[in-house]
This record gives structure tokens, C-alpha cells and sequence, in this order.
């Protein structure tokens, strides 16, 4: 990796680590697991290439990514919709950092709102996390957990209405995420 790679992807690591762990309000959070009948070692393979996060219901098109690989690499991605409020949205620009990396354990990645347009503040920041339990030589649990850090813009009061029916949204989103991962473990098949 380059020197200016590396400072790169330690400068997107850090703000994803303060923007993350530095708000003490998670306003959504969801988890879904289910069990896979194939290895640990298959199913890491799947998840270790940085470009499963573009296909998934909050990230939609990767325009740029570091070769770091494991912690701290990022890349740049395009949003056209959003995976809580059920319309289309203006072309956004994030980054997504990956934060933790397990080999065969577990996988986060952080996003990062770098819109500077007016609408962007609004876009929650979320952190997405996979964790790999082996079960059986050939059985894995994959849970799938996304916490939405900070929605900006929103009342106390619309939160608290919000906050169920988000949730159920989110959670629509992981179950599309799963079927995502099972079609790429069938065709590694």
C-alpha cells in the first residue's frame, strides 16, 4: 500500500471511529441471524471482499476504494435510495470504513456522510457489523447487525414514532442483505 493510501485510509478510519463511537445516542438498531450449511472459511470468503458491502440495501454503487485491505480500508459510494424512508434520493456521496476485521470472526463498516449539499445533513450515519459463530465443520451462524448512529432534523417526539417503524425497515434491509450473501455462497459453490 502507498504511503498516501495509508494516510488516506487513517484519515477516514479515525472520523469513522469519532463520528461512531463518540455519539452515545444509537436511534436505531436491528440484528438478524441465520445459519448457513456451508464452512466458516466459505462464508468469510464471500464477506472479506470489501465489494459485498456495495450490494446491499444502503449502499448502491462503489466509485472508488483503496487497496489497503482488512481495517481501515474505505472507499467512496453512491446512495440513490434509502434503506429507511421509501423514496428515491439524490445521488449522495459517502464513505464507508472498514472498522473491524476478524478473520473468520467478524466485519463492521462505518459510513460517513461527505455530502457537502443541503439534504445531507439529515442522512443518518450507521455502523454495519457481521460476525461468523462456526457451528459445525460445515454449519456457520452469521448474525448481521446495523446500528443507525444519528438522524439529524427529527423532533424527540417524531423519533419516538419513527424509531419502530425504522427499525422494521432496517430489518427488511438485513433480510435482503442474508439472501445477498446465500446467492454468492451458491455461486461459490
Amino acid at each position: 500500500m502507498s504511503a498516501e493510501a495509508a494516510e488516506g485510509s487513517a484519515y477516514w478510519s479515525t472520523q469513522a471511529r469519532t463520528r461512531v463511537t463518540e455519539n452515545p445516542r444509537l436511534e436505531v438498531m436491528a440484528r438478524k441471524s441465520f445459519v448457513i450449511e456451508r464452512a466458516v472459511e466459505d462464508v468469510w470468503r464471500v464477506i472479506a471482499d470489501p465489494l459485498h458491502w456495495e450490494a446491499d440495501a444502503f449502499h448502491n454503487q462503489i466509485v472508488d476504494m483503496n487497496d489497503a485491505g482488512g481495517t481501515g480500508t474505505y472507499f467512496e459510494m453512491l446512495h440513490t435510495n434509502h434503506p429507511i424512508i421509501p423514496w428515491p434520493m439524490p445521488d449522495q456521496r459517502f464513505v464507508g470504513v472498514i472498522m473491524d476485521w476478524e478473520p473468520l470472526q467478524r466485519q463492521s463498516v462505518a459510513e460517513l456522510n461527505i455530502d457537502d449539499s443541503a439534504g445531507s445533513k439529515r442522512t443518518p450515519d450507521h455502523k454495519q457489523l457481521i460476525e461468523l459463530e462456526p457451528l459445525a465443520p460445515a454449519r456457520t451462524r452469521l448474525t448481521y447487525t446495523v446500528a443507525t448512529i444519528r438522524m439529524e432534523g427529527i423532533s424527540e417526539v417524531t423519533r419516538f414514532f419513527f424509531r419502530p417503524w425504522a427499525r422494521l425497515q432496517l430489518r427488511r434491509a438485513i433480510g435482503k442483505k442474508l439472501a445477498h450473501i446465500r446467492k454468492d455462497l451458491a455461486q461459490s459453490a
